[in-house]
């Protein structure tokens, strides 16, 4: 009988009690520093947390160019095996999706083009040589004439 007396007054009590005041009235930092943050962390079961996490809203807020911007490239690219990679490229499909006819036309027709322009230049260099020799075998010391005038030309003062 007296023990469920004894619970009917802590009902009560606790009933008569403003939560609010009494948390108030409370050093909440007294209280943190008495609590054992390493045996807490031990009980948390971080796959639960992660299960939790939206890593896609965690990606959302990633600012991916100052994430890039910290990247060591030189060290990160030490790491790449270029002939592993080279030796995945299938080089049958590679030219089987290559044009090579347009390929190579083009590089004709540059090669061509070099050619003529080459062309060109040894045959004025060798009209100017030929003028040359014919001027001085005429003894002919008034050189060269210029470009013949332009028909529309102004006069200059």
């Amino acid at each position: 009988m007296a023990q469920t007396v004894a619970q009917r007054v802590i009902e009560l009590v606790v009933e008569a009690l403003d939560m609010n005041a009494l948390i108030s009235r409370i050093d909440l930092n007294a209280v943190l520093l008495r609590v054992e943050l390493n045996s807490l962390l031990r009980r948390v079961d971080v796959n639960q947390v992660f299960d939790r996490v939206d890593l896609n809203q965690v990606v959302d807020r990633l600012d991916i160019n100052a994430l890039l911007a910290r990247v060591d490239m030189n060290k990160l690219l030490a790491q790449v095996d270029v002939d592993q990679i080279v030796d995945r490229i299938d080089i049958e499909v590679l030219v089987a999706h290559t044009d090579l006819g347009a390929l190579i036309a083009s590089s004709t027709s540059s090669l061509a083009g070099e050619a003529l322009d080459g062309g060109r230049s040894h045959a004025v260099s060798m009209d100017d040589a030929l003028a040359r020799w014919v001027s001085r075998w005429r003894r002919n010391r008034t050189g060269r004439p210029g470009p013949p005038a332009l028909v529309n030309a102004r006069e200059q003062p």
